[in-house]
């Protein structure tokens, strides 16, 4: 697994953020993207890292994820990745790895199979109001579930309809489990404060504490999936 890199700066593209004083967009309805800014805490069997990020994702799957040297601020690892590539950038390692975006290839590089859409929904806080290719249905216990091919998705809401946990097994084994500890409210946005991810085994989690998320006007920088010519394939 490569996220075993930690990880200040910001992203160099312009930003357009709507006024913080208005609620943020119903994802399935906005067509602009979303700016998160935050600090990561990954544990996995090497041990511990952490590290400050920035993420940019569209709600059309796609996503740029940076992660940040803590005090220096170096960029030493990025993640692109829309529903066909997956590209991870080291840039302490000097190395990359350009796959296609599947299950196996999000096991081997995440640590579990979460998905760019998955993500998306815990950074919100939200589902959208329809899901493409997921069949939803209330359970009794009051839980939402989506299925999809052989994966199943658990989702269950606090008082105020946020997601507060959501939990994912495919072909009826666990792949992780995801709560929301808490959430930030800023003038009239809601948002997750502290997001925890864990894979079926334990040994790894993410931790993604949330300062800031704007929506965007405007379309998110085309993403480039040619690596820098100093970074090697890793083998």
């Amino acid at each position: 697994m490569l996220l075993w890199i930690s990880g200040c700066a910001l992203f160099t593209e312009t930003k357009h953020s709507v006024s913080p004083t208005s609620k943020l967009p119903t994802p399935s309805i906005y067509s602009g993207y979303y700016d998160v800014s935050g600090r990561i805490l990954f544990k996995h069997p090497e041990g511990k890292h952490n590290g400050e990020l920035l993420i940019q994702f569209s709600s059309n799957s796609e996503m740029k994820l940076k992660i940040f040297a803590p005090f220096v601020g170096s960029l030493i690892y990025e993640l692109r990745a829309d529903p066909k590539k997956f590209l991870v950038l080291n840039y302490q390692g000097k190395n990359f790895v350009l796959e296609e975006n599947s299950s196996e290839v999000r096991q081997t590089w995440l640590g579990m199979d979460l998905t760019l859409d998955e993500l998306k929904w815990l950074i919100i806080g939200r589902l959208p109001e329809k899901i493409q290719s997921w069949k939803s249905k209330k359970l009794s216990t009051g839980k939402w579930q989506l299925t999809k091919n052989d994966a199943e998705i658990n989702i269950s809401y606090n008082s105020e309809g946020l997601i507060n946990s959501m939990n994912k097994s495919l072909e009826g084994l666990s792949e992780y489990k995801a709560k929301i500890t808490q959430y930030r409210k800023i003038n009239e946005n809601i948002f997750p404060k502290i997001i925890q991810i864990e894979d079926y085994t334990g040994k790894n989690l993410w931790v993604l504490y949330i300062k800031e998320l704007h929506a965007v006007s405007g379309k998110i920088k085309k993403l480039e999936f040619d690596p820098p010519n100093y970074l090697e394939a890793l083998k």
